[in-house]
């Protein structure tokens, strides 16, 4: 999936990524206050990806930001919500 290094964001669009960490931050504390999910899945469902070069992650961020989320095709759908977006589809199923 998509990534778009901190960095170059910071650079190129530096409101936009002083949006996302807003965003970001305002999620993660929601999720962590409704559903007091493990670490792990934090992790997964943040927008930004730790690491040696932060990166937000562009799919994560079209979850959050979007009312309905579906593959192509259901085999696609299914695939998303049994892997690529697994904790989302924990968190929200009625999205996908």
């Amino acid at each position: 999936l998509e990534k778009w290094n901190v960095s170059l964001f910071e650079n190129v669009l530096p409101r936009h990524m002083q949006l996302i960490y807003e965003l970001n931050q305002h999620f993660l504390e929601d999720v962590r206050r409704l559903y007091n999910p493990p670490d792990e899945v934090i992790r997964n469902l943040s927008l930004i990806e730790e690491g040696n070069e932060k990166q937000v992650r562009m799919a994560n961020l079209a979850v959050v930001g979007s009312h309905t989320v579906n593959g192509v095709a259901m085999i696609h759908s299914d695939l998303m919500k049994q892997y690529v977006f697994k904790d989302f589809y924990d968190l929200w199923p009625n999205k996908f």
